[in-house]
């Protein structure tokens, strides 16, 4: 996810969120659900509405959904 993500500045905050992620999941057992709600939690925070084609890139990284797929919930929710 984080090779998807454009290095600018309004996007530090979710690199070093998704760094943190990362970190503190490699010293978890993969079959721990914590690491995957902690991740969810800051796709939700940094990524409310996706907007952008990597937003939706990422989310469909983590979900494991087609990117259309997203962008139709998305497009069902407004």
């Amino acid at each position: 996810m984080l090779t998807k993500v454009p290095k600018t500045k309004d996007n530090v905050d979710l690199i070093e969120a998704l760094d943190w992620n990362r970190e503190d999941a490699s010293y978890k057992a993969p079959e721990e659900t914590l690491q995957w709600q902690r991740t969810q939690q800051t796709l939700v925070k940094h990524i409310p509405v996706p907007k952008e084609e990597w937003q939706f890139e990422v989310l469909s990284i983590f979900t494991t959904q087609p990117i259309e797929a997203i962008k139709s919930a998305v497009a069902n929710e407004r």
